[in-house]
């Protein structure tokens, strides 16, 4: 994944920088954005605030047009705690990956949130302090859990539109794992489905901090395993047999090249543990309600 058609931004330091695709240099100019700091603090409504990420929905106008057309962006800022920082020394930011691998949907002509510019700010050890990336706004679009709620509050839920959705997922999910590419973070919220009330819904992949390339079989099978059980974890309570099925028809025979029989078994293995259902995944899951504070859940194996 290479990027072309960028400029470049930096501060005094090189270790705060940024890079805006030239496709939308007019919306992010160089004269009001000439350093890091400065898309940091750009207004905005709040779609999230946690301790490590902050999401903002901002409003941009096209500069030099007559009109100065206003478009939506969104902007992702993720922050690196001390213990975390420790291991970006040898790594590319999250944002970065994000930015490239979304560019390499969008070059493939797969549907996917456009990206228009990261930033990364370096501590003088060269490791991760911050990060941000920018993305177009999908407009008119929600995601693939409330798509379920709306289909069935519209009295729409007929069967057949779970199950032709499906078996687009299933179409998408083997083009992805057929060039070798892995989501990691395939859950109901990062799919969004456009035009949700009638025929020819489009499907938008976003969120990909963690996607990459796999060339190692082996690990590669764990993360096609990862990306079908993760997707059906969060949904396979609400999905018929069928749409399960003609995800499969659509997917197989397996782009990596193992029996059918195993691709199913690996991803259903990776389902329950979605689903806290296998021993490690409930260890886990009580160990982080405790780190958060919450009250611990009894587990009974």
């Amino acid at each position: 994944m290479q990027m072309s058609d960028t400029f470049t931004g930096s501060t005094k330091s090189t270790r705060s920088r940024y890079h805006i695709a030239e496709a939308f240099s007019d919306y992010f100019p160089v004269a009001e954005f000439s350093h890091y700091d400065a898309f940091l603090t750009v207004p905005g409504d709040s779609l999230k605030r946690e301790r490590r990420t902050l999401i903002t929905l901002i409003q941009r106008p096209l500069r030099c047009s007559p009109a100065e057309e206003v478009s939506s962006f969104v902007l992702k800022v993720y922050k690196y705690p001390f213990f975390p920082r420790l291991r970006t020394g040898f790594q590319i930011s999250k944002a970065e990956r994000e930015f490239d691998s979304l560019r390499y949907l969008n070059e493939i002509g797969l549907d996917a949130a456009q990206a228009v510019g990261y930033g990364v700010e370096r501590t003088t050890l060269g490791l991760v302090r911050s990060c941000f990336i920018i993305t177009r706004f999908i407009d008119d679009s929600i995601n693939l859990s409330e798509w379920y709620v709306e289909l069935k509050r519209h009295e729409k839920l007929d069967g057949k539109s779970v199950d032709e959705l499906f078996a687009q997922l299933g179409r998408i999910f083997r083009r992805l794992h057929q060039a070798r590419f892995f989501l990691f973070t395939a859950n109901s919220k990062n799919i969004l489905i456009r035009n949700y009330l009638n025929r020819g819904d489009e499907v938008f992949l976003i969120d990909l901090p963690y996607a990459r390339f796999l060339k190692w079989q082996l690990l590669a099978r764990w993360a096609q395993a990862r990306d079908i059980g993760v997707l059906f974890g969060n949904v396979t309570a609400s999905l018929s047999a069928t749409a399960i099925e003609l995800f499969y028809r659509a997917y197989l025979p397996d782009p990596l090249g193992f029996p059918s029989n195993t691709v199913r078994r690996h991803a259903a293995r990776q389902m329950r543990a979605k689903q806290n259902q296998t021993l490690i995944s409930r260890w886990v899951h009580d160990i982080k309600r405790y780190c958060s504070g919450k009250a611990r859940r009894t587990s009974v194996f």
